[in-house]
C-alpha cells in the first residue's frame, strides 16, 4: 500500500446542488477553463448538461458543434457524452461518435441513469466500431458494474471508474474502498486504459499500485465540486496524468463553495486555486 497524506478533515464533501436562477453556462466558458487547465498540464473532460427538456436531436447538435473547438485546444480535450440525454438513440450516438472520430476527439459514454445500465451497455457494444477511442463510465458502487467491466474489457473500451459515494470515516468509507478495489482488480491487466474518478487519496494510491503492477495505463480525473489536495499530492508523487471535468449547459455548483461560485470560471478556479502548488508540473495529459 502506498503511503498518502491524510485528506483534510475540513474538506467536507456535499452533493452538488442546482442553482436556481443561474444562467446556462456557455460553451465559451468551458473553452477558457480548458485553456487554463492546460497551463497546469491538466487535460479537460468536457460534458454538456442539457437544459430542461431539450430533445435528443438538439443535444446531438450541441455536441457536434463543440467538436471543432475542442479539437483545437491544447488541453487534449475529451468529450463525455450523457447517453440518456440522447435518448439512447444509437443513430444519434453513431453520428456524434463518427464526427468525433473525424475530429480526433476521444469520447466516453456516461451513465447518469442507473436503471438504464442495460441500454448503455447495448449502445457501447453496438457502437464501438464508430470510434476507435471509445470509453465507458462505470460506477464502482454498483454490484452489476463488475460484470459490465468484464464486458467492456472484452470490447477493448477505455474505462472511467467513478466513486459515487463519498465517506470520510467509518464502515461506510471502508465499504466504498472495498468496492473500488474489487472493480480495480476486475480490470487490472485487462482494460486498455483506466481513468479514476475518485477524491479519496488512499483509494487512488491503492488503485494506482494495482493497475500499474498489471501494466494498465491509468489517469486521474477531478470533479470540480470535490476536494482535490489529497489526490493531487498522490498524482504529483507518482507522476499520474490528470484531467478535470468541466461542463456547460445547465449550471451546477457545490454547496460548500458558498457565494463565490457565481460564474463558471470562478467556480472552476475556486476549486483548484488552493491546490495549484500540488499539481504535477511535468505530467503529460491522459
Amino acid at each position: 500500500m502506498m503511503p498518502v497524506l491524510a485528506a483534510s478533515a475540513s474538506a467536507r464533501t456535499r452533493p452538488p446542488a442546482e442553482v436556481p436562477g443561474r444562467s446556462p453556462i456557455p460553451f465559451d466558458e468551458v473553452l477558457l477553463a480548458a485553456e487554463r487547465l492546460a497551463r497546469w498540464r491538466i487535460g479537460a473532460t468536457v460534458t454538456y448538461r442539457p437544459l430542461g427538456d431539450e430533445p435528443p436531436r438538439r443535444v446531438a447538435q450541441r455536441l457536434l458543434a463543440s467538436l471543432a473547438p475542442l479539437a483545437g485546444l491544447r488541453s487534449n480535450a475529451q468529450l463525455l457524452v450523457h447517453v440518456a440525454a440522447l435518448g439512447h438513440d444509437q443513430a444519434l450516438l453513431a453520428e456524434v461518435l463518427q464526427a468525433a472520430r473525424a475530429a480526433s476527439v476521444a469520447v466516453t459514454l456516461d451513465l447518469t441513469v442507473a436503471e438504464r445500465a442495460d441500454a448503455l451497455m447495448a449502445c457501447a457494444a453496438d457502437l464501438q466500431a464508430s470510434h476507435g477511442d471509445l470509453g465507458l463510465t462505470l460506477s464502482c458502487d454498483r454490484q452489476r458494474s463488475l460484470d459490465d467491466a468484464a464486458s467492456a474489457c472484452a470490447l477493448g473500451l477505455r474505462l472511467r471508474l467513478v466513486q459515487e459515494r463519498h465517506h470520510e470515516t467509518g464502515t461506510n468509507r471502508k465499504a466504498a474502498a472495498d468496492a473500488f478495489a474489487r472493480m480495480v482488480d476486475q480490470v487490472a491487466g485487462r482494460a486498455r486504459h483506466v481513468t479514476l474518478v475518485c477524491h479519496d487519496p488512499q483509494i487512488v494510491a491503492d488503485s494506482l499500485t494495482r493497475l500499474r503492477a498489471a501494466g494498465t495505463p491509468v489517469a486521474l480525473e477531478l470533479l470540480p465540486e470535490l476536494p482535490h489536495q489529497g489526490v493531487l499530492w498522490v498524482a504529483r508523487t507518482h507522476h499520474l496524468p490528470i484531467r478535470s471535468c468541466v461542463s456547460y449547459g445547465r449550471p451546477q455548483a457545490a454547496a460548500y463553495l458558498g457565494p463565490t461560485a457565481h460564474t463558471p470560471r470562478v467556480l472552476w478556479w475556486s476549486t483548484l486555486s488552493n491546490s495549484l502548488g500540488t499539481l504535477l508540473p511535468a505530467a503529460g495529459h491522459a
